[in-house]
């Protein structure tokens, strides 16, 4: 048998209500937890890649510092997993670098990020970069289909600046380890760079958003409402 398993109108049927059961469960779970202790409550917080390594520690201690009783739980995934487990109630909130489309959520906008062109400091050209030196370059690319690849290739495409050699499909740990050990450069958030001590980095004009993400007409304990609105009012 070559193709996978399929569901009939009655498997289906059954997905979807074992679905809304899940969501159920998931929602009562969250209201007692509020109940017993308003002041108190586990978050779970879900975010992409790029964002774990400077964003998304800063925000967490900044909030902790003002409300120690709230826990969070945390998934780490791509884009497209993340708004599946926000909108299934896996999670009370997602931070993405994409706008949902999908009049399920809710979303606003957090922060903006700078992206950088990113080289080692062994790199022979650093102290006479160009942005034209990409297309002669070893270039690390993130996955396809994956928004932070979107914003790249559309830089690249208006800037007329066409990759000689590039290397695609990577996430983030594997593009930073590649660059600093000068195998070639890459664009990147600026806020991984500002971890790393070994690597340049060089200012393009370039930025994208960081969006906040929540699931429409779903319950949320006080402890996730009070972190919207601590993400509402970073500065």
């Amino acid at each position: 048998m070559t193709g996978g398993i399929q569901l009939n109108q009655f498997g289906k049927r059954f997905y979807q209500d074992a679905l809304k059961l899940t969501e159920t469960l998931a929602s009562s779970k969250k209201e007692i937890q509020t109940l017993l202790d308003p002041d108190s409550g586990i978050i779970t917080l879900g975010f992409t890649h790029t964002l774990g390594f400077s964003f998304v520690p800063r925000c967490l201690k900044a909030f902790r510092n003002l409300y120690p009783k709230n826990q969070f739980h945390f998934h780490e995934s791509r884009t497209d997993e993340l708004l599946e487990q926000v909108q299934s109630g896996e999670l009370d909130i997602g931070l993405a670098v994409t706008k949902p489309q999908d009049p399920a959520f809710s979303s606003f906008p957090v922060a903006t990020e700078n992206m950088v062109v990113l080289f080692s400091k062994d790199y022979t050209q650093k102290k006479t970069f160009k942005l034209t030196d990409i297309t002669n370059a070893t270039f690390f690319h993130f996955n396809r289909g994956t928004p932070t690849r979107g914003l790249i290739d559309q830089f690249l495409l208006q800037n007329g600046l066409v990759l000689s050699s590039s290397i695609d499909g990577l996430e983030i740990a594997s593009i930073l380890g590649l660059v600093e050990a000068n195998l070639g450069i890459a664009i990147v958030p600026e806020s991984v760079a500002s971890s790393l001590a070994s690597v340049y980095t060089y200012p393009i004009p370039l930025e994208r958003t960081v969006y906040a993400i929540y699931k429409n007409q779903s319950f949320l304990t006080d402890a996730s409402k009070r972190f919207l609105t601590f993400l509402q009012n970073i500065k």
